[in-house]
């Protein structure tokens, strides 16, 4: 699946719940610049574009992907990408906190992170939820209602939820006057019935990125009166879900089962100032178990260094109040050689860290335990 020419930017902190001191919103057009101007392209590509060396990232990371999942695989894989950039003699780059999210954000809304959908199964959810009744695939059924293969929406997700919202009222009335039950739809089912609809079609060329800032999607989420129902724990931040683009669809599409018809339609920009908002409120700093990450800090045996001044690591202390998850990218890339060297004149091998170790490690050396969204 492909992004379309416009997509969004994520934002790394919810308003009134930052944790990252004075972090701009992650910005995925500035992450696609800085994928380019750090040089990661010169060994990794992104769907075939870029470098051979390196894996190519367009791959399935899972619904769930967080930014301490991404922060502990560049971790786990930083010692054979510094080898590889020395025999290839390419500069080794430094990594600020803002570059991290924002590649984060670039990475996310390209798609990399996106599960794939099946095909059989998504011809099925088409037949049992009676589509075919009235969308015929090549040619149309009914007057007024054009075929599959002439939908504009299918490659460009914005889009898709734009017509979701716009046109699921419309669709309701028409159900109910044919007597058919409203089908609601999973998550999964709209992945799966996505992938059988495209393939009905000649891929579409999509534009490139055109992301805006999400703040002005938080305007026009109070302008269309939606924040009037979404409050408590009707919040998005309340969810114990990460949205993706079909998440945000499959929400448009059931809308008006669960909350009744859309106020008012909604143009394609401001969809996708909207999502962008919506987006944005899933990505603040969030913080894993520091009794947990003490454990690992030991076990890990990055005391070793970090509580022994002859070593010239810093000091817990000096971590405090520092150490998201963008931190440790930012830190790993700055120190990470100097403490590769050190630890292998003492013998320590480099430690391994999933997502979630990563994460409590951060909470412990932060100083500060936030809630943390449970992964679906």
């Amino acid at each position: 699946m492909r992004i379309s020419r416009a997509l969004l930017v994520f934002a790394v902190c919810y308003p009134g719940v930052c944790a990252t001191r004075s972090l701009l919103l992650g910005d995925a057009e500035r992450g696609r610049s800085s994928f380019r101007s750090l040089n990661c392209i010169a060994c990794h590509s992104l769907n075939g574009v870029g470098g051979t060396s390196a894996p190519d990232l367009w791959r399935d990371q899972g619904r769930s992907f967080s930014p301490y999942q991404m922060a502990g695989i560049l971790w786990n894989h930083a010692p054979a990408m510094w080898e590889a950039m020395e025999r290839q003699q390419v500069a080794r780059p430094e990594v600020n906190e803002q570059q991290a999210a924002d590649l984060f954000v670039y990475f996310f809304a390209t798609r990399l992170f996106a599960a794939p959908g099946d095909a059989k199964q998504g011809r099925r959810v088409f037949l049992a939820s009676r589509c075919g009744e009235c969308h015929g695939i090549d040619s149309p059924l009914r007057q007024g209602i054009r075929p599959v293969a002439g939908w504009d929406s299918l490659w460009d997700p914005i889009a898709l939820a734009q017509q979701m919202w716009n046109h699921s009222h419309d669709m309701a009335q028409e159900l109910n006057r044919s007597k058919v039950a409203y089908p609601l739809l999973s998550a999964r089912e709209m992945t799966d019935l996505l992938v059988w609809l495209r393939n009905a079609q000649v891929r579409k060329q999509t534009d490139e990125f055109a992301p805006v800032a999400p703040e002005s999607g938080q305007v026009l989420f109070a302008s269309k009166g939606c924040a009037g129902c979404h409050v408590g724990t009707r919040t998005l931040e309340a969810s114990r879900t990460r949205y993706g683009l079909d998440e945000f669809a499959t929400a448009m599409w059931n809308h008006p089962f669960r909350a009744g018809p859309p106020r008012t339609p909604m143009s394609y920009e401001e969809m996708r100032r909207v999502v962008g908002y919506l987006v944005a409120t899933q990505f603040f700093e969030e913080r894993g178990n520091p009794e947990s990450g003490e454990r690992l800090f030991a076990q890990k045996r990055c005391s070793g260094c970090h509580d022994d001044p002859s070593s010239g690591a810093p000091p817990r202390s000096a971590m405090s109040g520092r150490m998201t998850s963008y931190g440790m990218v930012a830190a790993l890339w700055k120190h990470g050689p100097a403490m590769r060297n050190a630890m292998r004149r003492r013998n320590i091998p480099w430690p391994r860290f999933t997502g979630s170790e990563m994460a409590d490690v951060s909470a412990y050396l932060h100083g500060l335990q936030l809630k943390q969204r449970t992964s679906p």
